[in-house]
C-alpha cells in the first residue's frame, strides 16, 4: 500500500515526455519575452492540493518535534499562495487540510532531514489519505532548509519557522513541483533562494502552467 501511495505522489508530478523540477525544463517562450507575469490574463487552472500538520501525537503533541502550527494557520497559508500563483492563472484548491501523526523515532529523524523513512512508512503505520495533485506537509524542523521538494515528487516540507514568508517558501516549493528551478540575479523572484521575492516571469508562468496542465491529464 504504502508503495502505491508513494507510486501516485511521484507520478503525480512526472509528466508524459517532459521534464520535472532538477530536469531541464521546456522554454515555451523566448527568454527576450520574459516580463513578469502579473498583469497577463490567462484562463485559471485548478489544481487540488492538501495540507498538513505533522505531529507524534493528536491529543498531547510534543511540541519539541511536532509542529506549532494549526489547521487555521495552513487556511491562511494556502489563501497566501493562492495570491502568489494568481500571476501564472494557477489556483490552489484545497482537498484536504488535517493532521498526521507519526511515529516519534521518523519524526525525529525528519527533523535532521532523513525524509526517506516517513515515505516507506506511509500506508505502514502512517495513515494519508490519497494523495492530491500537490501534498504538502508543515513540520517543527527540516535540519537546515525553510522548504524542501524531494525531488521528482509532487510533495513539499516546510519548517515552522522559515526565514522568509510562509507563503512565499510554500510557494517557491510549488514552483519547484511545476517544473521551476532556482534562478540568480534578482531576489524579487519567488524561485530566488533565501529572499522574499514573489514575481514570476511571463516564462516561468508559461512553464508552470504547462507543467499544471500534464499534472491534471494525467490524474484523469
Amino acid at each position: 500500500m504504502n508503495r502505491l501511495y508513494i507510486g501516485s505522489l511521484i507520478g503525480a508530478a512526472v509528466l508524459a515526455g517532459c521534464a520535472v523540477a532538477g530536469d531541464s525544463i521546456p522554454t515555451l517562450v523566448s527568454p527576450t519575452a520574459a516580463t513578469e507575469a502579473a498583469n497577463v490574463p490567462r484562463e485559471v487552472i485548478s489544481l487540488s492540493i492538501s495540507l498538513f500538520l505533522l505531529v507524534d501525537d493528536k491529543e498531547d503533541p510534543d511540541l519539541e518535534i511536532s509542529t506549532h502550527r494549526t489547521e487555521k494557520d495552513l487556511r491562511e497559508v494556502l489563501e497566501g499562495m493562492n495570491d502568489i500563483w494568481r500571476q501564472a492563472g494557477i489556483r490552489l484548491v484545497p482537498e484536504s487540510i488535517g493532521t498526521v501523526v507519526v511515529p516519534e523515532a521518523i519524526l525525529r529523524g525528519m527533523l535532521a532531514g532523513d525524509l526517506d523513512s516517513f515515505f516507506r512508512r506511509i500506508g505502514v503505520d502512517i495513515a494519508l489519505p490519497q494523495p492530491s495533485a500537490i501534498n504538502g506537509f508543515y513540520i517543527r524542523r527540516l535540519g537546515g532548509p525553510n522548504g524542501m521538494n524531494p525531488s521528482r515528487s509532487s510533495t513539499f516540507f516546510v519548517i515552522d519557522e522559515p526565514s522568509v514568508f510562509d507563503r512565499r517558501v510554500s510557494s517557491h516549493e510549488v514552483g519547484h513541483i511545476l517544473g521551476l528551478r532556482h534562478v540568480s540575479g534578482d531576489p524579487r523572484r519567488l524561485l530566488f533562494s533565501g529572499t522574499n521575492g514573489m514575481t514570476l516571469t511571463e516564462n516561468e508562468a508559461t512553464v508552470a502552467r504547462y507543467f499544471a496542465q500534464g499534472m491534471i491529464q494525467g490524474g484523469r
